[in-house]
């Protein structure tokens, strides 16, 4: 590969000096058993970093690799550096997760799962724990970072240090304080013009006080005004895990009653800075001032753009690569289809925000039907459409009108159940494409919808990609299992006759992420083919 083709790999750049401070180095975390493979890669693409060793993967790293997910040390994991370099803006506006391309330009598809991919900063070009060039006035011999917690030391690493250096308390040394800061995970998300910080970041912070023999501080809103400022960001909050279960309310009382989190709210959000809007209630039917009012922020992945409103709905960054897939399967091709893909429907039953469905809508598909209850996921996936200058119709709690239907909208959006997919679709089945896939996207199981998901397929036959949370180990039995409902599933919705026979099987499992130790994100590629 010469060298202007290096430049284009994945939209990075190659970096050409080993001097140069505006930006940081991409390294791949790999397990052992595909290191080898890995570095035939990126040396036939001269793009492999020969100054910089391949060494072990420290924890943190693996969690950076992972988005932050909690994960056990795993020894046979390696950094292998790169010749290839992003902006400081770039990692700060999260725009490093496109992963997926740079697996596929190194030929790597396939094990996408497997690799990670963090930025990290030569030691060289570090001084002092702040990675500023002069270092600390105050300090006659600044602290020189080694090229171990160079890698560590990503900006909000060291814009919390160099606010707890600010600080007027003398207890709190900077050699202290550096050392803290680095055991401490800083992971972090931007979604323009939203900081989303760990669950851990506040217990982060206390713990520096509290080793010190200190309180935290009451007051941190320098804190926040300081990372605004240094990240761009005009709102900043605190990251949870989805709850399975919570209260009408958007806080869980003692002795509240618990229902089920079918809207998939994000309760436990925590704002810090910024105004996010009301705190409406979870059964709260919002409104047009209600959507006005409210904050709402973009990511752009695989060149789509999608939109939410974080107080009200959830934004899942590591189904990423599961988004990259459907721009690429094979059976959206007019060779698996038997016909172009403009041709044929595609049914999202868990739409969100868009997630998969605008991957149906990018590939060409020529129309998309998709369900969806949460009235906020809704309004925010009529943004992203917008904003990715697609036509959207909304039908709220009906059929859709032959007026609608006959539009040149490629996307339907209805706002109800997933329950009332079959009678729809059935309601207009001369007026649309025929029926080729159905999504299945929910965790922690999408079982609920696999009966409607048979029932919305097209007599010809197609593919419904059912997703799944299951331990490793047990793959393939599940696999086996799932099989067994589909073809019981055919056998209820589809066959007339005792005599048909229907295909089932599964053709592909694809490994999405990691969900829990051992647990994994999968999505498994039904095909159902019809008689003769």
């Amino acid at each position: 590969m010469q060298s202007d083709d290096v430049e284009r790999v994945s939209g990075y750049r190659s970096s050409g000096s080993a001097d140069d401070t505006t930006n940081s180095r991409i390294a791949l975390i790999v397990p052992r058993t595909l290191v080898k493979r890995v570095k035939d890669a990126l040396e036939a693409h001269r793009i492999l970093d020969k100054d910089v060793k391949i060494r072990p993967a420290r924890l943190e790293e693996q969690k950076a690799s992972l988005q932050g997910a909690s994960v056990d040390l795993r020894p046979g994991t390696l950094f292998i550096p790169t010749k290839l370099s992003v902006s400081k803006e770039q990692v700060d506006l999260d725009t490093l997760p496109v992963e997926w391309d740079l697996h596929q330009q190194l030929g790597l598809i396939g094990c996408e799962t497997d690799i990670g991919i963090i930025a990290f900063e030569q030691a060289q070009n570090t001084y002092g724990f702040l990675g500023s060039e002069r270092g600390c006035q105050d300090d006659p011999s600044p602290h020189q970072a080694s090229a171990s917690e160079s890698s560590y030391m990503n900006h909000f690493a060291r814009t919390v240090g160099h606010w707890l250096h600010q600080l007027p308390h003398e207890k709190l040394e900077r050699t202290f304080a550096r050392d803290v800061v680095l055991s401490c995970s800083w992971t972090y998300m931007i979604y323009p013009p939203l900081l989303l910080l760990p669950p851990t970041a506040l217990s982060n912070l206390s713990c520096i006080f509290t080793s010190n023999g200190e309180d935290i501080l009451k007051d941190l809103s320098s804190l926040w005004c300081l990372l605004s400022t240094e990240f761009r960001a005009s709102h900043i909050a605190l990251n949870a895990p989805i709850l399975a279960s919570t209260s009408k309310k958007a806080s869980v009382q003692k002795g509240e009653h618990l229902k089920a989190n079918i809207l998939r709210s994000p309760t436990g959000l925590a704002p810090l800075y910024g105004d996010f809007g009301p705190n409406l209630p979870l059964d709260h039917i919002p409104t047009i001032t209600d959507f006005s009012s409210a904050f709402w922020c973009t990511a752009q992945q695989n060149g789509i753009f999608q939109t939410w409103a974080p107080r009200y709905t959830m934004f899942s960054r590591g189904n990423i690569s599961e988004k990259a897939r459907i721009l690429n399967l094979k059976t959206l091709t007019e060779e698996q289809l038997g016909s172009r893909p403009e041709e044929t429907s595609a049914v999202d039953l868990y739409a969100g925000i868009g997630y998969f469905t605008f991957s149906y809508i990018k590939v060409g598909v020529g129309k998309v039907l998709c369900w969806e209850i949460n009235p906020w996921s809704v309004e925010g996936l009529k943004r992203g459409a917008k904003r990715n200058r697609w036509g959207a119709e909304v039908i709220k709690d009906g059929p859709a009108s032959n007026e609608t239907i006959n539009r040149e909208e490629r996307l339907l959006v209805f706002q109800e159940s997933n329950q009332h997919a079959a009678k729809r679709i059935a309601a207009m089945k001369e007026s649309i494409p025929p029926v080729r896939h159905v999504n299945c996207g929910l965790l922690p199981s999408s079982k609920d919808s696999w009966g409607v998901a048979v029932q919305v397929l097209h007599p010809i036959g197609g593919w419904i990609h059912v997703h799944e949370n299951i331990a490793k180990r047990d793959i393939e039995s599940r696999t086996e299992e799932i099989v067994g409902i589909f073809v019981r599933l055919v056998r209820k919705h589809c066959m007339n006759k005792a005599e048909e026979q229907w295909g089932v099987e599964c053709e592909h499992v694809q490994q999405v992420k990691s969900y829990a130790p051992g647990v994994m994100h999968y999505v498994l590629d039904i095909f159902i083919s019809s008689p003769g």
